[in-house]
């Protein structure tokens, strides 16, 4: 926690001056002294204030990591906390980066904590919806273990905290540098999951596929390239049904018996379904290349309904 600077207390320079230094002094446990300055009063008071919420805001193995992952701190200057809070920067971990629906409580932050018995494990709280886990692994886990990782966790907030969350992540690392990059995927991944498949609750950065790739497209392309095919307008009037309708029939390789059976419905009123969207739209989904056109046309639109 940061210290108070006493400012209610009217100071001149040098009890301002001093009370710094001892703040600095605490945080640091190195003792300082100002003999010279070319700075002003004001500017060596403001340079000060700097110096004691930096060193202050680190003063945890989680607030320094909250500043490494978000490259508020170098590398270069990363070095002393490493040592500092006895981190194995060789050792095998992965970034985590969990979303809740709604502001997230104490319970389910230390139910994360007591699933990180390891030393090397980190939890950063980003901000009210957002925490970041950064887990050691004896070994390097395969995708498969990976994702049983993360279904536990999820399982054990939901039923224990009473929390629903998502989690995105990165492959694993033995390069203590790479952190912030899979950081900044975690992210990333967490972003494109929620536009092209919202119902999901596990993305990995690395199998997002085709979502990963639109949304490297301009907004503008894409509104181009809408228009050209399925008008925005169109898309914009498809009622939830209709769009669950034909997200289940994509999910289920085009096949009418499947995706009858999955959605509960009659043959006969999903074709009468399909039909009615062929003669809005002109496109016949149970037709491969007009599938593949209304399925990219689906994830454009919600790639430029999310960014607007």
């Amino acid at each position: 926690m940061l210290l108070s600077f006493y400012w209610g207390i009217e100071m001149n320079f040098e009890e301002k001056k001093q009370k710094l230094l001892e703040q600095l002094s605490k945080a640091t446990g190195i003792n300082f002294e100002i003999s010279d300055s070319e700075l002003s009063d004001d500017e060596t008071i403001n340079k000060l204030k700097e110096m004691v919420v930096r060193f202050n805001v680190l003063d945890s193995k989680s607030s320094f990591y909250r500043a490494f992952l978000t490259r508020e701190l170098s590398y270069s200057d990363a070095a002393a906390y490493i040592h500092r809070f006895h981190i194995d920067e060789n050792a095998v971990r992965m970034v985590f980066y969990l979303e809740s629906q709604t502001d997230y409580t104490k319970e389910a932050v230390s139910l994360l904590k007591s699933l990180l018995p390891d030393s090397q494990d980190a939890l950063v709280q980003i901000d009210s919806k957002h925490i970041a886990l950064i887990v050691h692994f004896e070994k390097t886990p395969d995708s498969e273990e990976i994702n049983q990782y993360c279904m536990e966790f999820l399982d054990m907030l939901e039923s224990e905290a009473f929390m629903s969350f998502k989690v995105s992540y990165d492959l694993p690392t033995n390069n203590f540098t790479d952190l912030p990059s899979s950081y900044k995927d975690v992210v990333i991944a967490m972003h494109i999951g929620n536009i092209f498949n919202s119902s999901g609750h596990i993305y990995s950065y690395n199998t997002l596929g085709l979502g990963r790739l639109l949304y490297n497209i301009p907004a503008d392309e894409v509104e181009t390239y809408l228009n050209n095919h399925i008008n925005f307008d169109i898309l914009s009037g498809l009622d939830v049904e209709t769009l669950n309708l034909l997200e289940a029939f994509f999910d289920n390789d085009l096949s009418l018996a499947e995706t009858s059976r999955k959605m509960f419905i009659h043959r006969n009123t999903l074709i009468y379904r399909l039909d009615k969207f062929a003669d809005l739209t002109g496109y016949d989904v149970r037709k491969f290349s007009d599938a593949i056109t209304v399925k990219l046309s689906l994830m454009l639109y919600n790639y430029i309904r999310a960014t607007k």
